[in-house]
């Protein structure tokens, strides 16, 4: 996704991961899984080693929105809120604390309320489509067709 913002530079590159990092932060666990998540947006917008440590540093609320405020490429500025709600639903559950630093980021970017309520959705929509895609892949077992069905077919 990258080639799309193309034209991001690298400070706005390490706030969008920097208001990652934070969100992580705010249920006061930075787990495995996301930590993953941060390492592979890190790597899709191409951050060094140096860069992913400062984008990852431990930050207050005020000065992860300060950072986040000097994103102003808009579409990655709605990537980055598509990000945090993926990031906050992958556990199962979007905590208030998460809730209310989305919230702050989307206000920080100027993002309409109807347009964060859309992504949202569209988060949910997209993880349901994702576990039902587990579920119909998984159940199947190739044991399930006999050899005499397989006779039926003209082959």
């Amino acid at each position: 996704m990258m080639e799309f913002f193309e034209d991001v530079d690298l400070d706005q590159r390490i706030a969008f991961l920097s208001a990652i990092a934070h969100l992580a932060r705010v249920d006061g666990e930075f787990d495995g899984d996301e930590k993953q998540f941060f390492v592979d947006l890190a790597k899709l917008y191409n951050l060094t080693k140096e860069n992913a440590k400062e984008a990852i540093r431990p930050r207050t609320e005020e000065e992860a929105l300060a950072k986040v405020k000097t994103i102003t490429n808009k579409g990655f500025a709605l990537v980055l809120i598509r990000e945090m709600f993926y990031l906050g639903y992958e556990d199962g559950d979007l905590s208030d604390p998460e809730i209310l630093f989305i919230s702050k980021v989307g206000m920080a970017l100027n993002i309409p309320l109807e347009k964060m309520e859309q992504i949202s959705n569209w988060v949910i929509r997209g993880i349901e489509w994702e576990e039902e895609g587990a579920e119909i892949f998984s159940g199947y077992d190739s044991s399930d067709m006999s050899e005499d069905e397989l006779d039926d077919y003209d082959l």
